[in-house]
């Protein structure tokens, strides 16, 4: 519209006295040109400010595990966890030699962690916020030979340096190995910082667009530009696929194995939005470079080893559920990871040999993750 209602006011401004002016019709086109300059702002100052808060939400994804090769045991007092083996630290607010979690912004954050230890002993894991606040525990007390996995999870909401550890209670214990039973793991899910919202000053703008014609076209075009720019940007960020996945292993009984490894093939599916996982060969395929939150959950008689292995590309294991047999009766155990992985990884479950997992129709022993964010 801009370029039209120009031409005719230019044309009417150059006619000066030959002709008699029409000062209705150039007032209406510079009321056209003003409405326009102020409704682009305004869709300028509002996508700006989208892409600000966008732009400027850091990306935020921790994944961990105790590591080493054997037992944590405290019969002195409580006793800081600190996990070790990183296998995500994207925004690097995980301090590994601290064990330590700090918000680096206040929003809603996702957190989980899993335990694992014999059965002969009191196991524990508990999360504090800001060194004296429970906010979730993990807590198993003996039952004989063997060994148990216990897990909890929440979305919490975190001030900007609010602080995050896992304790072990005295007279408690926690194990864990180089294949990552005993994890601690999270992700922002959305910041809460609130931006005031700018007011339009209709007023100094009136000004600006009497300076002349032509420069309120010029400024109109770039602001066009910034907006259309603006808005390619947010298109792209907005376009990132949609990929979650929720699978179970279904049938109705034991899967086995006593001569060598088998791959787990969860056929029953639940979900599966972006066609990543594939319930022919059991395996997920990452559609883009990003950050993954995955997780899994294993059930069987306690009377055999139970086992759920996470392998990617074949031979790299990222997390483990196991179970040693404790006698009569059923156990489950899960695991669960932000993990980064790059666009063509594969993820698969599988089963050790001399071990088992059980399920049926009710989906005991599931496999699921879903894409946080892309990188």
């Amino acid at each position: 519209m801009a370029p039209v209602l120009l031409l005719v006011l230019l044309g009417l401004v150059r006619l000066g006295s030959a002709q008699p002016v029409d000062l209705k019709k150039l007032q209406a086109a510079l009321q056209d040109l003003q409405a326009e300059r102020r409704e682009m702002s305004l869709r300028l100052d509002m996508a700006e400010r989208e892409l600000k808060r966008v732009k400027e939400t850091p990306k935020v994804a921790f994944a961990a595990s105790l590591g080493g090769n054997g037992l944590v045991k405290t019969t002195s007092g409580n006793k800081n966890l600190i996990y070790r083996d990183l296998l995500t630290n994207v925004g690097g607010a995980y301090n590994a030699q601290t064990g330590e979690f700090t918000a680096p912004i206040r929003g809603v954050y996702y957190i989980r962690f899993t335990a694992n230890g014999p059965s002969d002993f009191p196991m524990s894991a508990v999360l504090y916020k800001n060194n004296n606040q429970i906010q979730l525990i993990a807590h198993e007390q003996p039952s004989g030979e063997g060994s148990d996995t216990a897990s909890n999870g929440a979305a919490l909401m975190l001030e900007e340096g609010d602080k995050l550890k896992m304790v072990l209670w005295i007279n408690t214990q926690i194990w864990d190995n180089s294949n990552h039973h005993s994890t601690f793991s999270g992700f922002l899910l959305f910041s809460m910082v609130d931006e005031p919202p700018k007011e339009f000053d209709a007023e100094a703008e009136l000004k600006t667009l009497q300076v002349s014609l032509m420069q309120l076209q010029s400024e109109n075009k770039g602001i066009e530009e910034r907006l259309n720019s603006t808005e390619r940007q947010l298109k792209t960020m907005r376009d990132v696929p949609k990929v979650a996945f929720a699978v179970s292993l279904g049938g109705n009984g034991l899967v086995k194995t006593t001569s060598g490894s088998k791959t787990l093939v969860y056929k029953d599916v639940l979900t599966n939005i972006g066609q990543a996982y594939n319930s022919e060969t059991g395996e997920f395929t990452a559609p883009i470079r990003g950050v993954y939150y995955i997780r899994f959950t294993a059930n069987g008689p306690s009377d055999f080893p139970m086992s759920a292995v996470l392998y990617k590309n074949n031979n790299q294991i990222q997390l483990i559920a196991h179970e040693q047999p404790s006698g009569e009766g059923s156990d489950t155990a899960s695991n669960g990871a932000a993990l980064m992985l790059e666009e063509g990884d594969k993820l698969k479950m599988v089963l050790w040999i001399n071990t088992q997992i059980w399920d049926n129709s009710n989906h005991h022993s599931t496999f699921s993750g879903f894409l946080l964010f892309s990188m």
